[in-house]
């Protein structure tokens, strides 16, 4: 096969007289007739010289599926698919010369070539001044790879190995550096892990380039990219042999890739459990039809670097986790590893008491000075007017806060500073904080140097220095672990905090590194940054941070107070949202929601032109905050419908509180249970109905129509008045008559009521249940509530829908608040007394209070409890507040136990903790210590209808009857925004003796 390749090359050769070198330009005759001889004028005498005429023709390399030409001044002339029989070199290039350089600091192009036929084929690049390259070409069956194998003058820093005009730009995968059409694919993919690849649109052409570098890692010598033209559906199967042929990072089993498991189009969920909550895990996967589950870094581990298991969650360690998830595999669960590979957090063994020395090293200064140990303003011979904290450093955004980052690192200590001064010269850390991190202050000579390692501000941790053994250390750590469990995925989260000298390699570098130390295969491949070189690994990518995150981080980045304002609009009868973010008296616009599923499809569409699996998320399920009213059913299926128009998974980050504190998870499930089972098992979408579907800012909405489902086109209008903002509907036309969908955003429901003369529409719920309606008073009355009731109009437009709800009414139920005196207890056990058993006074009480006579530990629950019992008049999530006093003023609390049916202890929640409490009664949910002001957060359970039964444990206290904390009364309400009061408490009747 070698030899009969040579002969092609060599016939392909024999017609431009280029069996012995060319002569690349004109200028470089005039310089060998001046006796200035470049290299590859050399190379050309001592190899011959040409036939008269050979210098003007092209040099051709070519194989049975396609053909190049490259001319003597190095830019393209040809690029020939065969069994397309058409030109694929873009007209509007011009001359575009195949590859370009920065040499000594000056960008350059290549502007001379000369080709040696042989065995190997070779071909010399010259570059001004003085540079010349030396590729070796191998021409295969399916590609053509070419190879740097020499470099002679001065080098180049930075390498564009090969650059491509190509006509085709019907569809440019920007990360597999290809362009196709239905006839014609090219690309150039990278046959080295030093070279990293990327097209670019030209409009109306496509640039393929492939890159390098020489600095830090490996030189530039052996960088390859390998060219290939073919049919679009053979493209894959060509790259999948370019992987084994050049040992680039792979990921298949039995030849097949992992992007191509059936389980890559699944959708997952993302969140933090442990060994107790695999049931929840499994109930949360049948409710909304996932079957795959990624469970975060915190949540398994509690430091990147050595990851020791997270005991909280896996009280045996390893033994834990590996159990957790043969668990979820035996429920028919796929289990992911989120986790982090290129740095390593502060609190780890790396890091204290004796911080490693092979983390990356982004600053170094000198010290003028002998530091002593206590000294607090460290003088450095260099200016420091870069360094995080310096008040004219260039970058104004930090990832997590710029306090992360001001730290120095001097011989074996870690030394926090708060600022960088004096104003002028800005030479002297101050403030310093030392031994920070559990380091040692010591003493440091003058002319020490000091360093600034690469701070990533998500975990607080370090970026390791990929070109150390650390890496290594890790990743065979990490991979370690992953196997003993069994994973399935596996998430490389923070991928971009690396050198930052070198990025796109070391973004690879350390994936690769654990990668080839997982036995298993297929796992699906997942990370922050794809890479070109990546591309035969991953599974699927596309993944961004929920839009609180997004909000968040841009708040912390920016290190300034903000407003978030939730703007609600009604213009033209329709409701227009907008969101908008105050700051230093500037008004800034930020995404919505459903701008922010925008820029998650357009980003996963690109990927998939790059014929590389996306999916939608990550995507949270969040509440109601100060900054947000909560996750919208609207919002939740505009992304179902983008994931079912485009076959992409979605994937839900969250948590259990989140999601229990939400009134509307319940109804996201379903909507996501029903679009998950159409995407995956439903009929194929119409190409009509999946085109429009896929329009952005388009609101679609799954509707029953007379035992079938239909997709109707909707827009927000808004409701009568009582209903404010809380009460949500979307109107559209559906045949000759309307569709309006409703629901409530908070925990209680309301009423609709529509006028007398109202045409009463057919009412159903999501699943096309009907649901029950009465008439009062003439008004046909609609309930309201977490559920999405679609209201069917037979013959009304939109407008006249539009014009009934102007002359409707809205009312809110009122809340249901119960009362419970905590003296009224049905049970209690062990050291428990009510204040007046214990001879304890309480002025301020409502009543009697309770407390614990012992001393109990948090670590270990004392058998000591309070039982209760309560009727709750229907089913649905309550929240629960409890008034109590701390007679320490700091942050104390008890345990709340719900108990099951059958009497067996639920989940324990937190009850208290909230310390900001100046030793005063105050209602409370669950605070997070000393910093949080009462109540904190309401806790919420989900409870049936009936008989309600829970326990209060002691958890907390002095081990004295004066000081231990005492408990009043409690409040369960069905309002999740009701806050109880003492007035409120009063007037309920507690209080009263």
């Amino acid at each position: 096969m070698r030899n009969k390749r040579l002969r092609e090359a060599s016939v392909l050769n024999a017609g431009t007289g280029l069996r012995h070198p060319a002569v690349v330009s004109s200028q470089e005759v005039s310089q060998v007739c001046r006796f200035i001889v470049p290299t590859a004028v050399v190379f050309l005498l001592l190899s011959g010289s040409p036939r008269p005429g050979a210098a003007e023709q092209p040099v051709k390399f070519g194989n049975g599926r396609f053909r190049i030409e490259i001319g003597r001044d190095g830019c393209w002339r040809g690029l020939t698919d065969k069994q397309a029989a058409r030109n694929l070199l873009a007209d509007q290039a011009g001359a575009f010369p195949l590859a370009r350089a920065v040499i000594a600091g000056n960008r350059v192009a290549v502007n001379g070539i000369a080709f040696r036929p042989g065995a190997p084929e070779i071909l010399r690049l010259h570059f001004p001044p003085d540079t010349t390259l030396e590729y070796r070409v191998q021409v295969g069956p399916d590609w053509i790879v070419f190879r740097l194998v020499g470099v002679s003058g001065p080098r180049p820093e930075k390498l564009t190995l090969l650059r491509l005009p190509v006509a085709i730009s019907a569809t440019v995968g920007t990360l597999l550096d290809c362009a196709y059409d239905e006839r014609s694919a090219v690309c150039l993919a990278t046959a080295d892990l030093r070279v990293s690849a990327g097209a670019r649109g030209r409009g109306g052409w496509t640039e393929l380039r492939a890159v390098s570098q020489d600095t830090p890692g490996p030189r530039l010598e052996g960088a390859a990219a390998a060219l290939i033209v073919c049919p679009p559906d053979s493209l894959p199967g060509l790259l999948a042999g370019v992987s084994r042929d050049f040992a680039l990072p792979t990921n298949e089993k039995n030849g097949k890739p992992a992007r191509e498991w059936p389980a890559v189009r699944q959708s997952y969920w993302f969140l933090s459990f442990g060994e107790k909550d695999v049931d929840r895990v499994i109930a949360l996967c049948r409710k909304s039809g996932f079957r795959q589950v990624m469970l975060s870094f915190g949540a398994w581990s509690t430091s990147a670097g050595h990851y020791p298991i997270n005991r909280r969650n896996f009280p045996d360690g390893l033994p834990d986790l590996q159990r957790t998830v043969r668990r979820l595999h035996g429920a028919g669960i796929l289990v992911g590893m989120h986790t982090f590979a290129s740095k390593v957090a502060k609190r780890d063994p790396y890091v204290t008491p004796v911080p490693d020395k092979r983390f990356w090293k982004d600053r170094q200064v000198t010290l003028a000075d002998d530091v002593s140990p206590d000294q607090v303003a460290i003088r450095v011979r260099e200016s420091l007017a870069q360094w995080p904290g310096s008040p004219v450093c260039r970058q104004k955004s930090w990832e997590g806060g710029v306090t992360k980052h001001m730290e120095v690192i001097l011989d074996d200590e870690i030394v926090q500073y708060r600022a960088i001064g004096p104003v002028g010269r800005y030479d002297t850390f101050l403030g310093c904080r030392r031994g920070a991190w559990k380091t040692r202050p010591a003493a440091h000579k003058g002319g020490a140097p000091a360093f600034h390692y690469g701070v990533d501000g998500c975990i607080n941790g370090y970026i390791i220095d990929q070109e150390t053994s650390l890496l290594d250390e890790v990743a065979t750590r990490l991979a370690g672990i992953f196997d003993a469990c069994d994973f399935d995925m596996i998430y490389f989260d923070g991928g971009e905090d690396v050198d930052r000298r070198r990025f796109d390699y070391y973004v690879t570098r350390h994936q690769v590194a654990v990668m080839n130390r997982i036995r298993k295969r297929p796992v699906i491949h997942m990370g922050t940054i794809p890479t070109h070189r990546l591309w035969h690994s991953f599974a699927r990518t596309g993944t961004v941070d929920t839009w609180p995150s997004t909000l968040g981080g841009r708040l912390i980045a920016r290190q300034g107070r903000a407003l978030v304002r939730q703007v609600r609009e009604v213009r033209d009868g329709f409701v227009h949202r907008s969101v908008l973010i105050e700051r230093d008296g500037k008004t800034v616009p930020w995404r919505t929601v459903k701008e922010h599923i925008d820029h998650s499809v357009r980003r996963s569409s690109r990927f998939n032109a790059s014929l590389m699996p996306a999916e939608l998320g990550w995507f949270g399920i969040w509440p109601r905050r100060a900054s947000s009213s909560g996750l919208q059913l609207d919002e939740a299926e505009y992304l179902m419908v983008k994931s079912l128009a485009w076959d992409m998974p979605i994937s839900f980050q969250t948590s259990f509180r989140q999601m229990e504190e939400h009134p509307l998870t319940s109804q996201i499930l379903e909507i996501a249970r029903t679009y998950e089972a159409l995407r995956l098992r439903g009929p194929p979408l119409q190409m009509e109905l999946r085109a429009k579907l896929r329009e952005l800012g388009r609101d679609f909405m799954l509707v029953h129509n007379g035992g079938r489902r239909e997709f109707v086109e909707v827009r927000e209008v808004p409701m009568p008045g009582a209903a404010g903002d809380d009460a949500r509907a979307f109107l559209g036309a559906a045949g000759t008559g309307s569709v309006l969908v409703l629901w409530s955003a908070l925990w209680r429901p309301g009423v609709l009521e529509l006028p007398p003369s109202a045409t009463r529409p057919a009412v159903a719920d999501f699943a096309g249940v009907p649901i029950p309606c009465e008439v009062r008073n003439g008004r046909f009355c609609i309930p309201v509530d977490n559920r999405r009731a679609t209201l069917r109009f037979a013959g009304v437009a939109p407008t006249q829908v539009r014009a009934l709800l102007t002359e409707a009414d809205f009312e809110w139920r009122n809340p249901v608040n119960l009362w419970i005196q905590a003296e009224a207890f049905a049970e209690q056990a062990g050291r428990v007394a009510t204040g007046t058993a214990a001879g304890q006074v309480e002025p301020d009480a409502l009543g009697d209070f309770v407390l614990c006579t012992g001393a109990p530990q948090r670590s270990t629950r004392s058998p000591w409890f309070w039982q209760y019992a309560v009727n709750l008049p229907h089913e649905g999530v309550w929240t629960f507040w409890a008034r109590v006093r701390y007679p320490t003023g700091t942050d104390l609390s008890f345990w709340l136990v719900p108990l099951a049916a059958d009497g067996t202890e639920d989940a324990a929640a937190v009850l208290g903790n909230c310390g900001r409490n100046g030793k005063k009664w105050h209602w409370t949910g669950t605070g997070s210590g000393s910093t949080t002001a009462p109540p904190g957060r309401p806790i919420t359970l989900r409870l049936p209808k009936g008989r309600f039964v829970f326990r209060i444990y002691p958890r907390e206290g002095t081990g004295h009857v004066e000081t231990n904390p005492r408990l009043d009364c409690f409040c369960l309400s069905d309002d999740r925004d009701y806050a109880p009061t003492d007035a409120d408490a009063r007037r309920a009747g507690l209080g009263s003796r």
